[in-house]
Order: structure tokens, then C-alpha cells, then sequence
């Protein structure tokens, strides 16, 4: 059983706002698409279009379900190192053990100090201002799905959305271009208080959420893929790197296979997050079983 964490508040006001904006703008949209856009799109009109409107609103549901669901778990479980009984005895330096001067405990390899979180994170990868917590062992898995899926479900809005907009709404103009790409221009232009200019902030964030996403989604596969941190992979170390397959139980665990259906699904990690293998002790265990 994962722990959760003590407080799930951001302590910076920037980070509050941050995830009060991600808890807003989700649901907004989906309730944008599952009732103006789909609806418009398939209107009955042709040949099973009713039967495509429930389709696509059952697979935006799921995929909603499981950004939130994902969001969720990135925000509510704890991934320090508090939870962790040392033994002092295994504690050897030149495992990668270390004195942390702020908590005055030792902590594991791979394990940072965190000035926000006032506390160490197993295998930090980093402070998330979105959701003002760590990323680090016990819920990356968590914060890799909400990216694959809000990549997705963002694909899939400007998908509709572009359809809906351009097709159903305006007519094109250079103008309209510029408003989508840079809202703020409505101040330019005139301020718009009509549901175009709404439908055009909506289509403007699913936009850069996939384009933000897909970024992010690359980056984190990377280090999933080849068992690094970001800090590991500036400094160009990767002796943790033990096989693809070994590297994405030690990201995603066990069941690494299930968890993309359903976001509360137990996939149990191979380890506490304090032992590391490494690809040396993988290659000399190989050559014990020949």
C-alpha cells in the first residue's frame, strides 16, 4: 500500500494557482466537448451519427477518468523518504548513501532534498509547480500516465475542436488565427464577452496542452526507457540502466501492462526505492546463471 501524504495544499501561492487552473481548465473541457462540440459535429444528420456521439463521449469519458484519476494519485502520494526505516549498518557511502544536513537523517541513493517539500524524495525527478509536489520513486507512475493520457485527450480535442470551430462557427480570418494563438491579443483587438471567443481560449489550451504534454511525455519516456533521473541524465550517468524491461517495473511496477486501464489498479514496485541495481550487478548475476 502506497503512503499519501500529510498536506496536499501547495505552500506557494504560484503553485496554488498553478493546480486551481489544471482542476478548473480539465472539466471545462470536457464538458465543452461532450456537450457543445460533439453534439454539433454528429447531429444526427448522417448515417450513424448517433451511434459515433455515444462512441467518442464513452472515449472521452475514459480518458478523462484516468487524467483525473492519474492526477490524483501524482498529488496524494507520498514519495519521500520519511516513511523509510534505515539501516544504518547497509548505509555505505559508496552505495550512494548520504548525510542530508536539512532533515539530519541519512538518506537513500538517488534520494534528494526537496526545499519546497521541506523533505527528501526517493529517486527525485522533480518538483512539479502544477500540482506543488515531488515527482520522484512512488508516484511517478502516476505522473507518466496523467502525461500519456492528457496527451492523448488533448489530441482529441483539437482534433474535434478544429472541426467544430472552423467548419460550424467562423469563417476564416488572419484575426481569428492570431486570437488562438495568442489570447491576450483580445486586448487589441476588443474585448469579445461572446462564446466564440470562449470556444477560441478552449481550443487555444487544448493546443498547447498537447504541444506542453507531448514534450514532457517524451522527456519522462526517456528516462522511464533508460531508468535515469534529470539530474542523472545532465550529468551523463546511467548505471542504473538494467534492460528496458527491468527499467519500466522499476518505473511503473509489476503490472506495468494493467495500470493504463484503470489509474487505482495496485501495481506493486519491485523495491522500497532505497536498493538500486545496477547494470554491473546485472551482468555478473548473468554470468553466475550460465
Amino acid at each position: 500500500m502506497l503512503p499519501f501524504r500529510d498536506r496536499v495544499i501547495p505552500k506557494i501561492v504560484s503553485e496554488l494557482v498553478a493546480l486551481g487552473f489544471v482542476l478548473f481548465i480539465i472539466p471545462a473541457i470536457y464538458i465543452f466537448e461532450l456537450a457543445v462540440v460533439l453534439p454539433a459535429v454528429y447531429d444526427g444528420k448522417k448515417e450513424f451519427d448517433t451511434f459515433w456521439l455515444y462512441f467518442h463521449s464513452a472515449c472521452g469519458t475514459f480518458v478523462m477518468f484516468n487524467v483525473v484519476g492519474n492526477l490524483i494519485g501524482v498529488i496524494l502520494v507520498d514519495t519521500s523518504a520519511k516513511h523509510i526505516i534505515v539501516d544504518t549498518s547497509k548505509a555505505d557511502a559508496s552505495n550512494g548513501w548520504h548525510l542530508c544536513s536539512v532533515c539530519e537523517t541519512i538518506s537513500p541513493p538517488r534520494s534528494w532534498h526537496c526545499s519546497q517539500c521541506n523533505t527528501c524524495i526517493l529517486k527525485r525527478e522533480h518538483h512539479c509547480g502544477f500540482t506543488g509536489c515531488c515527482v520522484g520513486y512512488n508516484n511517478f507512475r502516476f505522473f507518466y500516465l496523467f502525461l500519456a493520457n492528457l496527451f492523448f485527450a488533448t489530441i482529441y480535442a483539437t482534433y474535434f475542436n478544429h472541426y467544430y470551430i472552423w467548419s460550424q462557427v467562423i469563417a476564416f480570418e488572419w484575426s481569428h488565427i492570431i486570437r488562438i494563438v495568442m489570447p491576450l491579443t483580445i486586448l487589441f483587438f476588443g474585448i469579445d464577452t461572446s462564446m466564440t471567443q470562449l470556444y477560441f481560449f478552449y481550443y487555444s489550451i487544448t493546443m498547447i496542452g498537447c504541444c506542453f504534454s507531448g514534450v514532457l511525455l517524451y522527456q519522462q519516456s526517456y528516462l522511464a526507457f533508460f531508468n535515469q533521473t534529470s539530474w542523472e541524465r545532465n550529468k551523463g550517468t546511467n548505471e542504473h540502466d538494467c534492460g528496458v524491461m527491468h527499467n519500466i517495473r522499476d518505473a511503473l511496477g509489476h503490472r506495468w501492462y494493467l495500470i493504463w486501464l484503470c489509474p487505482f489498479l495496485q501495481s506493486p514496485l519491485p523495491h522500497e526505492g532505497i536498493q538500486w541495481m545496477t547494470r554491473k550487478q546485472i551482468s555478473l548475476e548473468g554470468e553466475k546463471n550460465k
